[in-house]
């Protein structure tokens, strides 16, 4: 799975940038808040990515922080909700205040962005109320669900997991052996 790219930026629009990589442009989607912090064109960045693949492409989205590609990670995992909802969200919002909004049950500032109506503001904060560790990586499992506990959790939602399922599962296992590899902790969690 891919983690990060570093290269030169040869295009950044709003929604999307072209990094030179290794020899390759790499066509990354981002949120606005993203491209509006990258440097100027043909200075280098670094983007933390998440590989999105379907069945008739492989999309790549880009984030500063960690805590941008893992509230990606969460709400691509919510039933309705895809990368462009997500995305939308991101380029709306910082994961702090995101985290906060659902703690506080506030359907006006979820109704604010481009593609959520009342319907789905009400299902985001059901499904994610209680989950604050899951939207910035505090709780009970510490810092644990960044990392390679995300990318379990992200893996284990793309074999048809629940984000909820996946999350239970990826605890359990790291409550017993925290020191696992990526491969090692998807396997102990899909038995």
């Amino acid at each position: 799975m891919y983690n990060h790219l570093r290269g030169k930026l040869c295009e950044v629009q709003p929604a999307r940038v072209v990094m030179e990589a290794g020899g390759v442009g790499w066509d990354v989607r981002v949120p606005l808040t993203v491209s509006q912090a990258l440097p100027a064109r043909g200075q280098e960045a670094v983007l933390l990515v998440h590989l999105v693949v379907r069945e008739d492409a492989l999309d790549l989205y880009g984030f500063c922080s960690e805590d941008e590609r893992h509230l990606f990670r969460v709400l691509i995992g919510l039933s309705g909700v895809g990368p462009a909802i997500a995305m939308q969200i991101l380029s709306s919002t910082t994961p702090e205040q995101f985290a906060i909004a659902v703690e506080q049950q506030d359907t006006a500032f979820f109704k604010r962005m481009k593609g959520i109506g009342e319907k789905k503001a009400k299902r985001l904060i059901v499904e994610l109320k209680g989950a604050k560790m899951l939207l910035t990586g505090e709780g009970a499992s510490g810092p644990a669900m960044a990392g390679a506990a995300g990318d379990a959790v992200a893996a284990l939602q793309a074999m048809g997991l629940s984000q909820r399922e996946a999350v239970s599962r990826v605890e359990r296992v790291l409550k017993n052996s925290p020191d696992l590899s990526l491969e090692e902790l998807i396997k102990a969690a899909l038995q």
